[in-house]
C-alpha cells in the first residue's frame, strides 16, 4: 500500500491512477491494481489513513462500517462515531466526518486492532442516517448477506428498540421496503 510521500508524493501517485498501475481505495491510500480488497487488506488501509487518536476513541461506522462489511463503496467523507460522553474538541483531518452517539454492548466488533460497528449496527444507522439510493443499497446488502447475519427483521427489531428517534418511522418503512426486495431476491434463488 502506498500514501503521499512514501516514496512517491500525491502527484505521482494520481499519475500512476491514470496510467492504470495503481487504485486509490480509500482517501490517500493506494494500492496495485489487482489487489484483492480482503478484509485484511482494507484493516490495513484502515490503520493507515485513520489517525491515531481517532483509531483509539472511534468507531467506523455507518457507510464505512459497509464498505467494511462489502455492502457499500467507499463513502466520503468517511464516518467515524465516538461515544456521546467523549470530547470531541480534536482537529478532524480532511476526508472524515465525525458524529457522537451512544454504544450498547453488542454494537462495535474489534477487528484485530479497530473498532468497526457490528452488521446490525450497521443496518440500523445507515437505515437511520444514510438517505438516498447509496443508504439503500447499503441496507439491501447488509440484510442480504448471511454471513452477516442481520435480516429484516432483526433490523426491523432494533430499529423497534430505539425507541423515539428522529427519522425512526422512515428508517421502518425504508427497511420494511428493502426487506421485501431482499425477500424477493430469496424467492428467486431458491435461497
Amino acid at each position: 500500500m502506498l500514501l503521499p510521500g512514501e516514496p512517491f508524493g500525491g502527484a505521482e501517485l494520481a499519475a500512476m491512477v491514470s496510467d492504470g498501475i495503481l487504485n486509490r481505495i480509500l482517501l490517500d491510500a493506494h494500492v496495485p491494481v489487482g489487489t484483492a480488497l480482503t478484509r485484511p487488506t482494507k484493516l490495513h488501509v484502515l490503520r493507515s489513513v485513520i489517525p491515531p487518536h481517532l483509531q483509539r476513541r472511534g468507531v467506523l461506522g455507518r457507510l464505512g462500517a459497509a464498505w467494511f462489511y462489502d455492502c457499500a463503496k467507499v463513502p466520503d467523507p468517511l464516518p467515524i462515531l465516538v461515544a456521546k460522553e467523549a470530547r470531541t474538541t480534536t482537529t478532524l483531518p480532511r476526508g472524515f466526518s465525525l458524529h457522537q452517539t451512544a454504544f450498547n454492548t453488542f454494537d462495535r466488533v474489534i477487528h484485530e486492532d479497530l473498532a468497526v460497528t457490528s452488521p446490525l449496527r450497521t443496518a440500523v444507522d445507515v437505515a437511520l442516517h444514510v438517505p438516498g439510493a447509496d443508504g439503500t443499497r447499503a441496507l439491501h446488502w447488509l440484510m442480504a448477506s448471511p454471513h452477516l447475519h442481520c435480516p429484516p427483521e432483526l433490523v426491523l427489531a432494533a430499529l423497534d428498540a430505539v425507541g423515539k428517534k428522529p427519522g425512526r418511522r422512515q428508517a421502518v418503512a425504508r427497511v420494511r421496503k428493502v426487506g421485501r426486495a431482499v425477500e424477493r431476491d430469496y424467492e428467486a434463488t431458491g435461497r
